[in-house]
């Protein structure tokens, strides 16, 4: 798809006049100024005095020397203090254009009001004759007919003020509640002696605030001594006192008090201290002004409860550990009857399993396995976290919930896990638009799924697809190869996908070293058929895996596929062969052969993203993969044969890959998201090809690549054919960077720039200039192929979904002849490529 650079102009000049001659402050009113920015000044930047227009005749100027004391330490960054400011001004992108406010400016509200009352009065009109006419259908045993909304609608112009955003007008009530809010933050970090004045500067109808701060030296801690009521807790505290978060010499700081607090209750409860809570831990503490130091005293008070023979009267008594007399585990728990009714019980290992009406489904060594509560035990908090995670990771239930009740008379606890079973089977039918590799198509599944197959929590599912495809065809020229470009749907793709998951490790797994509360283990079995059929050939697609995953830590992941089979059949089209033997390309050649991959397969996953958090965040993938069986190679020499399995041959390669994506959250509508894919495979010991299999090839270009290029139409290196079935490589780099701008609720842009190449390893006489080269190699240095693409993407959210339009254009192609690599203009937008994906592309 292209577009004429005069369409790409006016749309860029109009979108540049659009912004340029919006007055954010045109809806003001008179007195009323726009805030633009709030400054923290804690030092003098130059000599200069600053002229400012004041309100309220407050003063910003200050001596030198003044200014000199002015700084601010490095604990309190400006991003902090920011979070104390009761009024900022309006949303920006990039920092630089309110365009939130810009949209909410596009309406005139005096006109808005107008049209608003003129079409509240045809509405009233309207409903009135509704209102009427429902009176005769009632009397008629019709329906009623429904009234007209008021609510107003897309694209109105009370709709587009919802969207936009209100102008912040300047408050000064607003700045000198954010002058105490600062002074309180200030102190609780330990700048007792800290001052902080404000100022507006006023320019037309725009106010920028500024927050001087004087911080002065921070007090620092001294001492720390404990005061415990309860002096049975000191041999606990004590031993603990090492892993404390308070240290001496350290700065007074009110949120390492809060941690500390929060770690003491922590540690006792993992004691037994059961009824044990934060609000027993309270702080004191003497500052001497001359020497800026804190003694810091911790107290623990003893545990208060209501007297119930004296309701006004509060006892303390010593806190009691706690210890587990039983615990039970409530089958179809239903939190919304009133009283739960078990008439069928289980005894097993001393816990006892209730099921009301019917016999057990589960086994119980599949429930006991994440449950690390025990009777008998010590109360902990840390097993009863572990036996929530524990449960929740199981698919089998939908709300897990532990009650305890406290034995009156003693410090024994009874548990009671209660369980709500998520439905044992179901049916669904999907229909889903597809993008693969850049074609386009449809597909259709029916999922089946069983989240109890053997009455372990083991999770069968079975999905059949259908699907059609618009695929690219290799098609045979007399006197040119070409490729051509489908816009029918003239593949079929279908097959079965069968998948089980066991919530446990499973033979070789076993001897695994896991923490079985966090690692959540799962054994998994999967088989899939896949029949592919369009003019050119057919081929039968069968895999089966076996593989095990795990959670190392908090955000890590483990996953090793410990046996991969692919065994890939073609039926070729004379037609097709002769064609792949005209562009004399073994390579290809190869990948339309009878063929088996023999692959072990090992991933860690990184990703420490919390979607409820505005927070930067890291996502990293190392994998490293074989194939080609060791014995089957051995075996296969030792009786001087070709490699093969079941009279194919199979592949021998190593390959690694790095995925590393980090993201920079600027705020709650806008953030920078990069990329970094490093990737290479290398083919090894027979002669089956000197490139990777196909299906484990990289290639470049498309909705998730890079996207200036239409997908598999990029690369190798500087190579200038133009098959793009066949454009596929050893080695991968890749580098993006994209600016993510949320406009309203369903729609955002996107703004990107995408650098990268594939190569091969091997040298390949079809492929010229395909090759992996290093510095040495003058122009065809790998370095000087890196390709360059920039563009501008929309994204509509439908929740369910993100659909995806990017349109891509080159900045430079590494195909071209040296003097032509960088396009001009012209050229730029005349091969404006548009690729549509599903999903943000990384």
């Amino acid at each position: 798809m292209r577009f004429r650079t005069e369409i790409v102009f006016v749309l860029l000049v109009t979108l540049a006049f659009f912004i340029s001659s919006c007055n954010p402050a045109k809806r003001l009113e008179t007195g009323q100024y726009l805030l633009t920015k709030n400054n923290f000044i804690y030092r003098k930047l130059d000599n200069k005095p600053q002229k400012t227009n004041l309100i309220n005749n407050r003063v910003t100027e200050g001596t030198e020397n003044e200014f000199a004391k002015l700084a601010l330490p490095p604990e309190l960054a400006v991003g902090q203090l920011n979070a104390y400011i009761k009024q900022k001004p309006n949303t920006k992108i990039l920092g630089l254009i309110p365009l939130h406010l810009l949209v909410y400016n596009l309406v005139d509200p005096e006109k808005m009001k107008e049209k608003r009352v003129l079409k509240d009065r045809k509405i009233d009109a309207k409903n009135s004759k509704i209102a009427a006419d429902n009176i005769v259908r009632q009397q008629k045993g019709k329906k009623p007919r429904s009234y007209k909304s008021k609510e107003p609608k897309a694209f109105s112009d009370e709709w587009v003020r919802e969207v936009g955003e209100a102008p912040v007008v300047f408050d000064s009530v607003y700045m000198q509640g954010s002058v105490g809010q600062l002074i309180k933050y200030l102190h609780s970090k330990g700048y007792f002696d800290a001052k902080v004045n404000d100022s507006v500067k006023i320019e037309e109808n725009y106010a920028e605030v500024y927050y001087i701060l004087r911080t002065g030296k921070p007090y620092t801690i001294n001492q720390v001594t404990y005061q415990l009521d309860d002096t049975t807790l000191a041999p606990i505290i004590y031993k603990d006192s090492v892993n404390s978060l308070i240290h001496y010499g350290a700065n007074y700081d009110e949120d390492v008090f809060k941690s500390e607090r929060d770690r003491i209750t922590k540690v006792l409860k993992n004691e037994g201290y059961y009824a044990f809570s934060k609000e027993y831990i309270h702080y004191e503490y003497d500052t001497n002004a001359s020497t800026k130091k804190v003694t810091l005293i911790i107290g623990i008070k003893k545990f208060a409860y209501l007297d119930p023979n004296k309701p006004d009267s509060v006892v303390e008594t010593l806190h009691h550990r706690y210890f587990i007399r039983n615990v039970y585990l409530q089958m179809d728990y239903n939190p919304i009857e009133p009283a739960y009714k078990g008439t069928d019980t289980t005894f097993a290992n001393g816990y006892k399993i209730i099921y009301p009406h019917y016999a057990p489904v589960y086994h119980p060594h599949a429930l006991l396995s994440k449950v690390y509560i025990k009777p008998g035990d010590r109360f902990e908090a840390v097993n009863v976290d572990n036996t929530y995670n524990g449960l929740l990771q199981l698919k089998a239930f939908r709300y897990v919930n532990i009650h305890w009740v406290v034995s009156q008379d003693s410090n024994k606890l009874d548990c009671y896990i209660q369980l709500m079973p998520n439905t044992k089977q179901s049916l669904a039918l999907e229909g889903v638009g597809n993008n693969t590799g850049g074609d386009l198509g449809i597909q259709g599944d029916v999922l089946y799924q069983d989240n109890n197959l053997l009455k372990g929590a083991e999770v069968l599912q079975i999905k059949f697809k259908y699907a059609l495809e618009a695929q690219t065809l290799l098609t045979d020229s007399s006197k040119s190869k070409s490729i051509s470009k489908s816009v029918t749907l003239n593949t079929i793709d279908v097959g079965p996908d069968v998948s089980l998951s066991v919530p446990r490790p499973l033979n070789a797994f076993k001897l695994v070293p896991i923490n079985p509360a966090i690692a959540n283990p799962q054994t998994a079995f999967k088989i899939t058929g896949d029949y592919q059929s369009q003019p050119d050939y057919q081929r039968y697609i069968v895999t089966g895996s076996y593989g095990y995953d795990w959670n190392c830590w908090k955000y890590d992941h483990m996953n090793i596929t410990l046996f991969e089979v692919n065994y890939v059949s073609a039926v070729n089209s004379e037609e097709f062969l002769n064609a792949i033997r005209n562009t004399d390309n073994y390579f290809l050649l190869n990948s339309f052969t009878t063929h088996v991959i023999t692959d072990t397969r090992l991933t860690w996953i990184f990703n420490n993203q919390a979607i409820a958090k505005l927070r930067n965040f890291h996502y990293l993938k190392l994998s490293a993969e074989c194939s080609g069986l060791i014995f089957l190679h051995a075996t296969d020499a030792l009786l001087h044969q070709p490699d093969n399995l079941f009279n194919h041959p199979y592949s021998h390669y190593v390959k690694g890959d790095i995925d590393w994506r980090p993201s920079i959250v600027l705020s709650k509508d806008d953030k920078l998201a990069f990329r970094v894919l490093l990737g290479t495979g290398l083919p090894l010991l027979n002669d089956y090809g000197k490139e990777l299999p196909f299906d484990k090839s990289y290639w470049a270009g498309g909705s998730d690549d890079i996207r200036a290029w239409a997908a598999r139409t990029l690369g190798p290196g500087a190579s200038t054919q133009s098959l793009s079935f066949a454009q596929v490589g050893d080695v991968k780099i890749e580098f993006n960077q994209e600016y993510r701008l949320n406009i309203i609720k369903f729609f955002g842009l996107g703004f990107f720039f995408d650098e990268g190449n594939i190569w091969l390893l091997n040298n390949n006489p079809s492929v010229p200039h395909g090759n992996f080269l290093l510095g040495n190699a003058g122009r065809y240095a790998f370095y000087r192929e890196i390709a360059v693409g920039t563009g501008i993407g929309l994204r509509f959210d439908f929740t369910y979904f993100i659909f995806r339009l990017d349109f891509g254009v080159p900045l430079l192609d590494p195909s071209l002849p040296e003097s032509l690599k960088q396009i001009h203009t012209t050229a730029r937008f005349d091969r404006t490529v548009v690729n549509i994906g599903i999903g943000f592309p990384f």
